[in-house]
């Protein structure tokens, strides 16, 4: 099954960039398209091989020298972007971008109903896409009980690290802070 057949805006759109500003050298551009858990899955991925993980040789054995932040924490920002983007929106797919310090995800759409930003590390949510939440559901990607942004915000800053989240005119960025 192809949704971007139907769907233009669907998928994610990652850039790589040697820097800190989008217009630093770009170093990777990809498209992932597909079903929601495909897309999540393979974001995921590619994130995680852009990341850097510099390690040094302690006895027999590599130990990292930088904290990188577990899988979960880009399986929940991307699956919330995919699931609660405003795909009435077209042309415009939802937006990873690495920079050299810090991960942003940019989704389409505003927050729903009665959400802010103040309240969304405190796991408040509203399903902007029920079908889609369900669907994510079925597939384990989702638990509906508000956990993922508070533990994103809890892995950040328990690794002396930084999470915004800013809506700005049509959009919804989270900033992750990598460095």
């Amino acid at each position: 099954m192809n949704p971007s057949r139907y769907l233009p805006q669907n998928g994610i759109s990652f850039a790589c960039f040697r820097g800190k500003t989008l217009d630093e050298e770009l170093i990777d551009k990809q498209h992932i398209d597909g079903n929601l858990d495909y897309q999540v899955d393979m974001g995921t991925a590619v994130i995680k091989n852009h990341l850097p993980v510099p390690s040094v040789i302690r006895g027999t054995k590599r130990e990292n020298t930088k904290y990188i932040y577990p899988d979960k924490v880009f399986r929940e920002l991307l699956t919330n972007a995919v699931v609660h983007r405003n795909y009435a929106i077209a042309g415009s797919k939802t937006r990873v971008f690495l920079f050299e310090d810090r991960l942003e995800v940019i989704s389409p759409g505003r927050l729903p109903n009665t959400v802010t930003i103040e309240k969304l590390r405190f796991g408040v949510s509203y399903a902007v896409n029920p079908i889609l939440v369900k669907f994510m559901e079925n597939l384990r990607y989702i638990d509906q009980l508000g956990r993922g942004l508070p533990m994103v915000c809890h892995e950040a800053v328990n690794n002396g690290k930084n999470v915004q989240f800013k809506e700005i005119g049509e959009e919804f960025k989270v900033i992750l802070e990598t460095q």
